[in-house]
């Protein structure tokens, strides 16, 4: 996460906030006490058993939940202060009502900071929703993303968006959830939750903005975008020592993320987080190749950034087709060959 976004969370929520849960419900206003951090009343329409289910994770300033009811409920709810609320169906049957408007499959959900909702659920609903601190999200648009929060949610409560769009959006909110509910020891670590979050948060932008320009390609737009691939190659370069973030080479290239993976995808045909990657792999190949007989994989490893040696040499070896000893080994081999004496 960027510093400024970083700082706009932290004025609200401490850097070691971190929740989840997984709860299973069998009557309506128990399942409205469920959900942490919202206040709601749950008024249920239509007759027979209650069954419900809350999957929930808070990291920092974001909030991500799946929530399954299989009645006809009245809601009155509102989020946690001071937040954006977004979310998307995973399924919904018809006459589903958020904020009077009719829910479809590729509906993007949202609420303005401190907006009480009213949702009238369908029979069967299952919606992804995630509720985002406003001055980290502010903060990340406009630091990553150059884009007006503001000026994104002037838009209705519910409103279908682009079916690819919509499923970009459910597919993080989703893999995000498992993931934290599957691995919750990682959120005590800041640099996951803070990656967690930048995650959620670009999500929620790129399913505001939509796609605004068209993929046409030209030579000057080339020059142009080989020249970003280069400033960006020179940045990962002189910071060898870490790993950098896409949210950081965006703030670095003052590019929205969408511009900054076009470029990437236009010239080399590989997305961001591959190329910055990448960069560093060939670093290590380089140092592994030229090794001096006392430095090791894991040292020179670490010099580039690589702290988990088990993922580092699992990327290592689906890049380069060897592992990193191989790699040393080669050096090793030509440290002997040049000692040996000549006959």
């Amino acid at each position: 996460m960027t510093e400024k976004a970083a700082k706009g969370a932290s004025e609200n929520y401490p850097e070691d906030m971190a929740r989840h849960a997984r709860i299973l419900t069998r009557d309506p206003c128990e399942h409205a006490a469920s959900l942490p951090a919202w206040s709601q009343e749950y008024l249920q329409l239509t007759p027979g058993l209650f069954e419900g289910e809350i999957s929930e994770a808070t990291f920092g300033p974001v909030q991500v939940f799946r929530e399954t009811i299989a009645q006809c409920v009245d809601e009155k709810a509102n989020p946690r202060k001071n937040s954006y609320t977004l979310g998307v169906p995973i399924r919904v049957e018809p006459d589903g009502l958020w904020q009077g408007r009719e829910l479809v499959p590729d509906s993007l959900m949202s609420l303005r900071p401190n907006e009480e909702l009213h949702f009238r659920t369908p029979p069967y609903s299952s919606i992804l929703v995630t509720v985002i601190d406003c001055h980290a999200l502010e903060a990340f648009a406009d630091e990553v993303e150059q884009s007006d929060v503001d000026v994104l949610m002037t838009r209705p409560h519910a409103e279908q968006i682009r079916p690819a769009d919509a499923e970009a959006f459910r597919g993080t909110l989703a893999r995000t959830l498992e993931m934290a509910l599957a691995s919750p020891e990682a959120l005590r670590y800041p640099a996951v939750r803070d990656s967690l979050s930048e995650t959620v948060m670009s999500a929620a932008l790129g399913a505001l903005e939509g796609e605004r320009a068209s993929a046409r390609r030209c030579v000057s737009g080339q020059l142009v975008q080989r020249a970003i691939v280069e400033r960006a190659r020179g940045y990962v370069l002189a910071n060898r020592g870490r790993a950098i973030s896409v949210g950081e080479l965006c703030t670095y290239l003052k590019m929205s993320r969408r511009g900054v993976h076009h470029a990437f995808m236009n010239v080399l045909g590989i997305n961001a987080v591959s190329f910055l990657r990448y960069v560093r792999l060939h670093g290590v190949r380089k140092d592994l190749l030229a090794a001096e007989p006392e430095q090791t994989v894991s040292s020179i490893a670490f010099s580039w950034g690589f702290w988990h040696m088990g993922m580092f040499a699992t990327y290592y070896r689906q890049l380069f087709g060897e592992t990193p000893s191989t790699t040393l080994k080669k050096r090793m081999h030509r440290h002997a060959r040049m000692r040996e004496p000549v006959s």
